[in-house]
């Protein structure tokens, strides 16, 4: 049991950090006026790794944070319920 909360505490991380990234991506391209067009504001991870060298639109943008929020949030409540198990077991 410890090993698959410390697991899924790790991809709770990978998920948060891509997430972020993620956002910063959006948030960048909020006005592309601003910008001269649509570009990679990736901090932590390579923008590249996401979408390629083509098909770029704030659409992608947001609904690729969007997924990537909604995993998060799937690992976290995960966490959660393992943590609950873990309390559980340790009380009996």
């Amino acid at each position: 049991m410890k090993k698959i909360r410390i697991a899924s505490l790790i991809l709770f991380v990978i998920t948060t950090v891509i997430s972020i990234d993620l956002l910063f991506n959006l948030l960048g391209n909020i006005d592309p006026a601003k910008n001269d067009g649509l570009g990679m504001f990736s901090i932590i991870i390579p923008g590249h790794v996401y979408f390629g060298d083509s098909l770029w639109s704030l659409e992608r943008f947001y609904d690729a944070f969007v997924t990537s929020a909604l995993v998060s949030l799937a690992v976290f409540i995960e966490n959660i319920i393992l943590s609950i198990i873990a309390i559980a077991k340790s009380e009996k």
